[in-house]
């Protein structure tokens, strides 16, 4: 009985990694070894195609967690990862802009006022070196 279990077991992970043209051959291969009747194959190869795609659906999400899982424990940026830091760079760079449009709106106010002091101090100096 447990080598009927692994035999069984056995076949179901082989008949897993491969295509279905490949599973079905192999279906069809039992069909004729057990020499059931058309209406039992045709029930056999039904039920085998449901089972061969429930197990790639699973496969393919247990490949996909497991990747997801090594990828992290690697520290390697995902295409999620990227994407969020694009759009963190696309925020900044507004966020910049957006500031230096700020800056500049403010920075000749500023800058009025500088220069006529030092107008005012330069003529100053003048006045008292042409009265002595």
């Amino acid at each position: 009985m447990i080598e009927q279990m692994k035999k069984a077991l056995t076949t179901g992970v082989g008949l897993a990694l491969k295509t279905w043209a490949e599973a079905e051959a192999a279906g069809k291969e039992m069909i004729k070894k057990a020499q059931l009747s058309e209406k039992d194959a045709s029930r056999f190869l039904k039920s085998l195609k449901e089972s061969y795609e429930k197990t790639q659906k699973k496969m393919e999400s247990q490949i996909s967690r497991l990747t997801h899982e090594v990828l992290k424990k690697a520290d390697v940026a995902t295409s999620d990862d990227v994407k969020a830091l694009k759009r963190e760079i696309q925020s900044l760079k507004k966020a910049l802009k957006t500031a230096k449009a700020t800056r500049t709106t403010q920075a000749p106010k500023s800058g009025r006022v500088a220069p006529a002091r030092a107008k005012s101090s330069a003529k100053g100096k003048s006045k008292t070196k042409s009265a002595s």
